[in-house]
């Protein structure tokens, strides 16, 4: 079969629960595409960092066998639970058995929430709290959220001195404390101080009610799809239950394992309530988890395996040249987060997998330094598991430049080949490599190296910039630079310097030196992404934009009706590497020269070339028709399509186009300059089909080129609806064209950026 390697952008989609703050971001179709491309049914996928169900489920979908790695279980209950669809009842079923179970001589579900109770700030009547805001310097809770049943709704308010003596009344190293501590680290162990430090991380309140929850479901006899959906859910109360949220402050997860001066402390069975109602399977009831991973990898039927096994140790469980596609969105150096796996699995479990992850407890240096070497390890140690057609593609999200400069120096230096690769600020990085095998790098002096990499960062820029003819995000010619370093094995050369240079900095400096030295120019800012243009070239009149727009006009012009992703991706298959454009960009323009048919997508029958042309023609002779009218003198041109002159000199100039690209109009491109009068009064209009009108104005959002030409040149742009109802009206006269020519908008719409006449 045909096995191509180009980019595949999918679209972005935030993860769900469990511990969906801090999980990536995985596209959600790409990995879809690259399996239907670069694999054929049977074949073995390999999710190689398994970090939810989305890599997983595309791949079954598709008739693969797939295998999902990873070291930490609690990712492999994140992609289990994605995978399965627990029967509600049973789910319902087990959560009252844990409800009613007892504590003491009542029910474990009034006992929690007794921990919690609290009155009403506004009314005193006894209720439950929501949380209790805590002051850490003075440890006591200052503030409430509690649910009243007479005021019908939560309210919030100051804490009183029965809240303060319920929170001092759990004692700070009681039962829980000791079972908790005892799980995580046994006395003696080398990581019993640290897990001391993570449990400090709970109030003794909330640590003896998550230790009550655990303990209750650690016995509970259900099916084990139940029993991941419980796991599931009582790992986000691990999460949401501990002290590190701070109080009055929007963050979505903590940075630091380091307690808030004012905190939040949350009702923890609220907590798993809520996790309840947001539990639900997302995979077809069709897919099925084998339970021994030989089976799979022995080919003996379909369906996926979970495996909680280091990459590294991957060939302990693969047999070589059996993986046709490794798929690999590397773990992120996230100190914080693998320090509470290590903590919540060794709570969750008494097993060899739980134990494994001891020694994130006490390793406290995760950098990219670290993380690159690790990488790379993992990455030469999967290599022979390929077949001889196989591919590896690293995907990871739009955010994330230094993941991207660690894979590259990773898969660089493990002995792997890029051979594709795109960029787009919606979904992220995708590089395809290919397995070449260990190979002895090229030695350079470290000034030698350093030169050739600075020279290779300094012409990628440029190139790129070139190429695309358009002002470019950082993060497209960072993504540049790396590439084209891993394709001159530069970065190979540069990872087996000495000890004492840290290559990933070296690789760091060398790509920012090119970057400084490069005749570029910073022109503005979209957010936080900086557009820079070449300071040397003012022209750039074959845009990426416009390059854009011809090829979803060429591809909607063959005839048949697409459906959208096919289409998207052929769009990207003709635009490789450098030139990827933004998916903003390329939805934009389908949905310019588009209608749905269905649920596929065709060529407007209104841009058919043919009836485009007569419409152009009908446009040019209703501007001659209407400037005579007007009293000037009208001109047809070859450039200037009309031309309208008072006593010889130029009014109007009007440029009819039935496309977007504006380009080559706006940029000086060479459109013979109109004969003005003293005063420099000259309108220049470009006419459009109405459906041009939201690419036009994304263009002039895109390059801050376009939209100061706009303004500089007083540009104004009549679509030919609007050209029509001007022909209509039989009072207009001078003062009214020029009053009513800038009623009706490029861009119907509030917010548009540029004030288009």
């Amino acid at each position: 079969m045909p096995r191509r390697s180009q980019f595949f952008p999918g679209r972005s989609a935030a993860p769900k629960r469990p511990l969906a703050h801090y999980r990536p971001h995985q596209p959600v179709g790409a990995v879809s595409d690259y399996v239907r491309a670069l694999t054929a049914p049977g074949d073995l996928v390999v999710d190689l960092f398994c970090q939810g169900p989305t890599f997983v489920r595309e791949s079954l979908e598709l008739g693969r066998r797939v295998l999902g790695l990873s070291i930490n279980p609690l990712l492999l209950v994140a992609a289990r639970v994605g995978l399965i669809h627990p029967d509600r009842r049973a789910l319902n079923s087990a959560v009252t058995r844990m409800a009613d179970s007892l504590k003491g001589d009542k029910p474990l579900q009034r006992h929690l929430l007794s921990l919690y109770r609290s009155n009403c700030p506004v009314c005193d009547t006894p209720g439950v709290a929501e949380w209790f805001a805590w002051d850490r310097d003075v440890d006591y809770p200052f503030e409430k959220r509690v649910r009243c049943r007479m005021c019908g709704e939560a309210q919030e308010g100051p804490t009183n001195a029965e809240d303060l003596a319920l929170a001092r009344s759990f004692a700070p190293r009681g039962l829980s404390y000791y079972y908790a501590l005892d799980r995580a680290a046994p006395p003696d162990h080398p990581a019993r101080d640290r897990a001391t430090e993570l449990i400090r991380c709970y109030t003794p309140r909330n640590l003896s009610a998550l230790i009550d929850l655990n303990r209750r479901l650690d016995g509970l006899e259900v099916a084990p799809e139940v029993k991941a959906a419980l796991i599931a859910v009582l790992l986000d109360c691990f999460d949401r239950g501990s002290r590190l949220y701070p109080y009055g402050e929007d963050r979505s997860r903590p940075r630091t394992l380091r307690i808030p001066v004012r905190y939040l402390e949350r009702n923890v069975w609220f907590s798993f309530e809520d996790g309840l109602s947001d539990l639900g399977g997302e995979a077809s009831p069709s897919f099925f988890e084998v339970d021994q991973a030989e089976s799979l990898l022995r080919g003996d039927g379909g369906g996926y395996a979970l495996v909680p096994r280091s990459a590294r140790a991957i060939r302990d469980v693969v047999p070589p040249s059996s993986v046709s596609l490794f798929l690999v969105d590397p773990p992120r150096p996230d100190g914080v987060f693998w320090a509470l796996s290590a903590l919540w699995a060794t709570w969750l479990w008494s097993s060899p997998e739980a134990y494994a992850m001891r020694p994130f407890l006490r390793r406290r240096r995760f950098d990219w330094e670290w993380h690159w070497g690790a990488l790379r390890k993992a990455l030469e140690s999967v290599g022979p598991c390929l077949d001889a057609e196989g591919h590896l593609i690293t995907l990871s999200s739009p955010s994330d430049d230094p993941l991207l400069e660690s894979v590259c120096l990773a898969a660089s230096s493990a002995g792997y080949d890029l051979r594709a690769w795109g960029y787009t600020p919606e979904t992220g990085y995708r590089l395809v490599w290919r397995w070449k095998g260990s190979h002895a790098p090229r030695s350079f002096g470290v000034d030698t190296l350093k030169e050739k990499m600075v020279d290779a960062a300094r012409a990628t820029v440029v190139r790129t910039l070139r190429h695309r003819g358009e002002p470019t995000p950082m993060s497209m010619l960072v993504a540049g630079g790396y590439a084209s370093l891993a394709e001159k094995a530069l970065l190979s050369s540069a990872a087996v310097l000495q000890d004492d240079v840290s290559a990933i900095t070296f690789a760091m400096d060398a790509v920012n030196q090119g970057f400084d030295v490069a005749p570029i120019v910073e022109l503005s800012k979209e957010g936080a992404e900086s557009l820079w243009w070449l300071s040397d070239s003012s022209r750039g009149l074959d845009t990426l934009a416009d390059r854009v727009e011809t090829e979803v006009r060429a591809l909607l012009a063959e005839g048949h009706v697409w459906s959208e992703n096919d289409l998207v991706n052929a769009v990207y298959d003709r635009l490789p590497a450098p030139l990827t454009p933004d998916l903003a960009l390329v939805q934009a323009c389908i949905e310019s020269y588009g209608v749905r048919n269905g649920e596929g997508v065709r060529l407007r029958p209104e841009d058919d070339q043919h009836r485009r042309r007569c419409e152009i023609e009908q446009m040019r002779e209703n501007l001659i028709t209407m400037g005579r009218g007007l009293g000037y003198h009208a001109l047809v041109g070859d450039v200037w399509d009309v031309r309208w002159l008072e006593e010889g000199r130029d009014t109007y100039g009007f440029v009819v186009s039935s496309t977007a690209a504006v380009a080559s109009y706006l940029l000086d491109s060479g459109l013979p300059a109109l004969e003005t009068d003293s005063t420099g009064e000259v309108r220049r209009c470009l006419v459009v089909p109405g459906g041009r009108a939201g690419l036009i104005d994304l263009k002039l959002q895109r390059d801050p080129r376009l939209a100061s030409a706009v303004e500089r040149d007083s540009w104004q742009f009549i679509k030919f609806r609007h050209l029509r109802r001007l022909m209509a009206k039989n009072d207009l006269d001078r003062y009214a064209f020029k009053t009513v020519l800038g009623l009706d908008p490029i861009v119907e719409q509030e917010g548009a950026q540029i004030p288009l006449f």
